[in-house]
């Protein structure tokens, strides 16, 4: 209940997790919350309270990641939650045992074994469920599905528990819970293995739609207050009183119309409930129980990427990033926009060949480097559309010549005309239709050798630290590269060995996510700076470090030093 001046009228606290539960309570509502924002005690709690009581004798079902971790640390604080509602253990629900007959015959689902369930006085029975036993909900049919730490369920595996969700249209179908989800979580780190399916209900979500929710949910909670306050008058007017209750049914009718079938996605940091948490809780979160990269994730919801100390491209920083790329201060849609470029002269593209294309274009611009534009193409697009994006955007470009360095790779086949190479030439220099666009690709990777990954590192290191002259300076439009900006600070690097000298490599694991998620997750892009930047003339400036070349075991101990420190 929101405040008022009324002293006459209760005040109930509530975060703000729980009034946008409370409030705008819509048919999927996904939460990913910090650390400390009750999502257990308040929003599993608080829904599946309402799912009981408003569908009477309806069977429901709560999921975890694991049996054990459902029971001793979930359902507890589930319990605690029923209990701010006024659900009381052997009053209104029994757990692990018949129940009795009177709320046997109320159920809609015939239940044989209870050990694993919930029962309530109305009839009404959670099902209790875990993806390391999922025989527990096996042929379960059911009307509402809650599913806590989903970060540790993968697609696959989320996607065998929804079928679940089917229950009886006839009788609950007119609840706004009905056929719906509630999924609690705090910020996953994919690039940890685990896993964010559940972020593609934020794009169905209607703001506009959740907006007007708020609006007549908290006209409804006006409304409440004034009846209360009239309610206790001495001798209360029953023709407001009646005026009131019209509105309130109004209100509510309303509201049912409004959620069904609607999604609210949130992500909300741990100071939504600060007040009962504590600033100083916070801070010593932040002053040394988390490491910084613990608490952006954990305490502000933030998105992680690799630790700075994890990285490969350990010294890719903020200063290699710049902003002002356009003038408008959006990603640009054609290279016109692009602020500092220079359309007389030629410029450069780096490209890897992979399960997704990935092509970023630079141009020097005197003693720096600018990587000015990346594209992509996940399957099943391939040359000729990549090829299009390019031409599209450079369209404007007046110098149409580009130097192109890419993986020795595409150089296979190249006596039959079958390279990749080539192929991204011709797709570049002629259009769909097989006319000439004008434009002149220079294949500058003919001869190239295999670039080692303790070679990458070591220039990577030389050239982003900014004091060998003969290297420019490196800067990235934020604007125009975020895939590229996002795969260099997300590529992670490991200690290898190549027979007894140690050797930092980056992990190529991402490389095999699904196709969606290459552009920002994997490591291609990363790849494709590198073919970019480490080109012959640049490359002389840096001392190699072949397989037992000094100060490759150096550079790994470092690394190790730095990262483990």
């Amino acid at each position: 209940m929101k405040k008022n001046d009324l002293n006459d009228v209760p005040v109930k606290f509530g975060s703000d997790a729980l009034i946008f539960c409370d409030w705008i309570d819509t048919t999927n509502f996904v939460s990913i919350g910090g650390r400390g924002v009750a999502k257990s005690t308040v929003i599993i709690a608080r829904r599946s309270e309402r799912c009981v009581r408003l569908m009477p004798g309806a069977p429901i079902t709560i999921v975890a990641n694991t049996y054990s971790n459902l029971v001793d640390n979930i359902m507890p604080a589930v319990q605690n939650g029923w209990k701010l509602c006024n659900l009381i253990e052997g009053v209104h629900y029994i757990k692990g045992k018949r129940p009795p007959e009177e709320w046997r015959r109320r159920c809609s689902v015939i239940v044989d074994d209870y050990r694993h369930v919930y029962s309530f006085w109305n009839g009404s029975v959670i099902f209790l469920g875990s993806l390391d036993n999922p025989s527990l909900l096996a042929g379960k049919s059911v009307a509402h599905l809650f599913f806590d730490e989903a970060k540790y369920a993968s697609d696959s595996r989320a996607a065998r528990v929804m079928p679940i969700l089917r229950g009886d249209a006839i009788t609950y179908g007119r609840c706004h819970l009905y056929g719906g989800v509630t999924i609690t979580t705090d910020m996953p780190d994919v690039t940890e293995g685990e896993y964010d399916w559940f972020f593609r209900y934020a794009s169905e979500m209607d703001p506009d739609r959740i907006i007007k929710i708020i609006q007549a949910a908290g006209e409804l909670n006006r409304l409440r207050i004034k009846q209360t306050r009239i309610n206790r008058e001495a001798v209360p007017d029953m023709r407001k009183i009646a005026r009131l209750e019209k509105k309130i049914a109004y209100y509510e009718e309303g509201l049912l119309k409004l959620r069904k079938g609607q999604t609210f996605f949130m992500n909300i940091s741990s100071f939504v409930n600060i007040d009962i948490l504590t600033v100083d809780y916070a801070k010593r979160l932040y002053n040394g129980a988390l490491e910084l990269h613990e608490f952006l994730k954990s305490v502000l919801g933030m998105r992680p990427g690799v630790r700075r100390d994890a990285r490969f491209y350990v010294l890719f920083a903020d200063k290699h990033k710049y902003l002002d790329g356009t003038m408008s201060g959006e990603a640009a849609f054609s290279s016109a926009e692009l602020r500092y470029l220079d359309p007389s002269r030629p410029i450069d593209g780096g490209m890897d060949f992979g399960n997704m294309l990935s092509f970023v274009i630079g141009q020097n611009d005197g003693r720096r480097y600018r990587v000015h534009k990346n594209f992509y193409e996940i399957p099943p697009g391939w040359f000729r559309e990549l090829a299009d994006q390019f031409l599209s955007f450079f369209a404007p470009h007046q110098c149409k010549e580009l130097h192109l360095f890419y993986d020795r790779a595409g150089n296979n086949f190249q006596a039959q005309g079958e390279d990749y190479a080539t192929k991204i030439k011709e797709a570049i220099e002629k259009d769909a239709n097989g006319r000439r666009t004008g434009w002149n690709v220079i294949l500058r990777s003919r001869k190239q050798a295999i670039i080692k990954q303790n070679a990458e590192f070591d220039f990577m290191h030389e050239l982003m630290r900014g004091e060998n002259k003969s290297l420019p300076v490196l800067l990235v439009d934020a604007l125009n590269c975020p895939e590229m900006i996002s795969s260099i600070e997300g590529a992670k690097a490991e200690v290898r060995y190549r027979g007894s000298v140690k050797i930092v490599a980056k992990v190529k694991k991402t490389e095999k996510l699904e196709a969606r998620k290459l552009p920002r997750l994997s490591t291609n892009f990363s790849d494709a700076f590198k073919y970019l930047m480490m080109r012959r003339e640049w490359l002389n400036a840096v001392r190699p470090s072949g397989s037992v070349a000094p100060g490759a075991a150096e550079m790994a101990e470092q690394w190790m030093a730095d990262r483990y420190r």
